[in-house]
């Protein structure tokens, strides 16, 4: 601890030089630094982290930073923690006195040895600086580490040294440093090399929702290790993929397996009768989604070894590796060619030749192999279709494990915005000045699991009225709804349909003998102009998708049909929209497309989509006109 408190001397003495001025901030800090030690004792590797980060506050707006916590697992250990505010005129230091450590959950787990050690800053007010020290120790060399030069606030000052033995083979892989300032040294002495990177002025990384992952943007390094000497003997960890792979297949080698009876006599069941192995495949990964509840494990190695498949069958629940073991024994037991796959979602931006590590990984699915493709099975996802992955692993690599020793590196494909639908079908009559219509809306792919998702958990205790006036929001705020049938959210279907009728008054606009009536009852998009200001790491599309607006407006007796829209279409390889109106005897009927073809936007095309929405605003305020006869 005293290095520790030497060092932060040091740093303080550096940070002198520094010509930027803070004071406008609230928060930031002055140094963090983090000093990771890998050395060989005696047969074992010892894995430590020195943490130190100093802070000020320069005004009282940010105060709920004097609440910090040190979060912990059963692969680390927290040690040595010292804590203090440095109050401000007096300089007097202000210890921690009090640590407490609580479970910590949430986010769907059901249960994880994840822990957070909480405490407070004392005396913490505009002008006081804090200081934390700590040493975290980690068990498993398995385990790349990461370290970020960049936050949610401003940091004057950032050190990453990495120490190791030289019998140590160290990997590391850099990201997003093109920006910053960051500076890299290497030092080598007789038994150990040092790697330091300094970072200066990293701005605050301040994410919105719907952002691409922060990790596409924030400057960080990862270090693994690649192999160590025992006795001048090799051992490996992550040479390579290889590696990877030993280890992925090592631990499912940890698989308990009781008495897998009754999983294969019900997958005997649910394909007696079946004779493709599309059909049989479909059945049992139907069967899955359907009957296994999504239960998230993180404790110990449990978090890395998928449970025993009797025991998931027989409970009803478990984890991502969980059900894809169980797909794989039902599988495998009715002949279908399954494998467990490890993939990262599109939250981790790594691919297997950046980082041969566990880091590219967050999630495990089972692939089959049929005829000559590879249907990737998440069952995870409820309501996904048979022959589409979840939309959050959608371009990404899968390593799919073939046997004890060999695997495939595949990506997931990006799912086509054809098999995403919505059609709305929508009939409209007009008397007495009100606007009646009945609605179709049929989804289907990524469209329907969203929808139907939002029915069965956002729902909540709303009435089916209350909920539809929200998640459509069609026509203004008098719209009612009735005779709604909201379909059936249990029955996992390849579609999804439900059916409403709407009335609205104050809709239609009169001028003497005219009627001018917007027939674009429901405006998707026009709420999405990008601020361009605050959404700084591009925008994350969920899926793409076709959304079809089929509207038959019936010209009411005693009326002529004026003038209508001339069609219009600004299509695009990314989005796109389309409006045409066509009469027929005394219907208007009117086709809307909406359509987007790409699963991201960086913010170099901000600009011209901003422009995009806004010309479909224009569209969408065009109104047809009736005049009496």
């Amino acid at each position: 601890m005293k290095k520790i408190l030497l060092f932060l001397l040091l740093i303080s003495q550096i940070s002198i030089g520094q010509t930027i001025d803070y004071s406008n901030e609230d928060y930031y800090y002055i140094k963090r630094t983090k000093h990771l030690k890998i050395a060989m004792d005696k047969e074992n590797i010892s894995i430590e982290n020195d943490v130190l980060e100093q802070a000020k506050f320069n005004s009282s707006n940010k105060l709920f930073y004097a609440n910090e916590n040190i979060y912990t697992d059963s692969f680390t250990e927290i040690e040595d923690i010292e804590a203090f505010t440095i109050v401000p005129t007096t300089y007097k230091k202000m210890k921690v006195e009090h640590f407490e450590t609580k479970d910590q959950i949430g986010g769907g787990v059901f249960y994880s040895d994840s822990k957070a050690i909480n405490f407070v800053f004392p005396a913490v007010t505009k002008g006081a600086e804090t200081i934390l020290t700590y040493k975290e120790r980690i068990n498993e060399p398995h385990f790349s580490s990461t370290f970020t030069f960049g936050s949610g606030v401003p940091i004057k000052e950032s050190i990453y040294t990495v120490e190791f033995d030289n019998t140590i083979e160290l990997g590391f892989t850099t990201f997003n440093f093109d920006e910053f300032d960051i500076s890299f040294e290497k030092k080598e002495t007789r038994k150990s090399t040092i790697y330091t990177w300094k970072a200066n002025n990293i701005k605050a990384f301040e994410q919105v929702g719907n952002s691409l992952s922060i990790l596409k943007y924030l400057p960080h390094v990862i270090i693994y290790i690649k192999s160590y000497e025992v006795e001048k003997n090799r051992i490996a960890i992550y040479n390579h993929l290889d590696d990877l792979y030993a280890w992925n297949a090592s631990l499912n080698k940890l698989i308990e397996k009781s008495d897998l009876t009754e999983v294969y006599q019900i997958a005997e069941n649910l394909t007696k009768d079946l004779k493709t192995e599309d059909e049989k495949t479909k059945a049992i990964f139907k069967w899955v989604q359907k009957n296994i509840n999504y239960v998230a494990f993180e404790y110990g190695m449990g978090g890395l070894i998928p449970r025993d498949a009797a025991q998931v069958c027989n409970k009803r629940y478990g984890d991502c590796k969980d059900m894809a073991n169980l797909l794989y024994e039902m599988l495998n037991h009715v002949g279908i060619d399954a494998h467990h796959t490890w993939i990262g979602s599109r939250n981790k931006p790594y691919s297997h030749a950046e980082i041969p590590t566990g880091k590219v990984y967050d999630h495990m699915i089972t692939a089959a192999f049929i005829g000559d493709k590879i249907v990737f099975l998440d069952a995870t996802d409820n309501y996904v279709p048979y022959g589409m992955p979840s939309s959050f692993i959608q371009g990404k690599e899968g390593m799919i494990g073939i046997s004890d020793t060999d695997y495939k590196i595949v990506k997931v494909p990006e799912q086509a915005k054809e098999k995403n639908t919505t059609l709305i079908k929508t009939t409209i009559t007009l008397k007495d000045d009100i606007l009646k219509a009945s609605g179709k809306r049929t989804m289907t792919g990524y469209e329907m699991v969203d929808f139907v998702y939002d029915v069965k958990f956002s729902k909540d205790d709303k009435t089916d009225e209350q909920y539809l006036s929200t998640k459509l929001a069609i026509g203004n705020n008098k719209t009612k709804y009735t005779n709604i049938d909201l379909g059936d959210v249990t029955s996992h279907d390849t579609s999804y349909t439900i059916t409403y009728d709407i009335e609205m008054s104050n809709y239609i606009k009169k001028f003497g003998s005219k009627i001018f009536l917007n027939l674009n009852l429901e405006k998707p998009l026009s709420k999405d102009i990008i601020k361009i200001d605050t959404q700084l790491y591009g925008k994350e599309i969920d899926h793409k998708y076709i959304r079809n607006y089929e509207t038959i407006f019936e010209i009411p007796q005693g009326y002529t049909l004026k003038s209508i829209p001339k069609n219009i279409a600004n299509e695009r390889e990314e989005y796109g929209y389309s409006f045409t109106f066509t009469k027929k005897e005394n219907l208007l009927i009117v086709n809307k497309q909406i359509y987007f073809n790409t699963l991201a936007m960086q913010n170099d095309s901000f600009e011209d989509y901003n422009i995009f929405i806004k010309n479909l605003i224009k569209a969408y305020k065009k109104s047809v006109v009736l005049e009496k006869i």
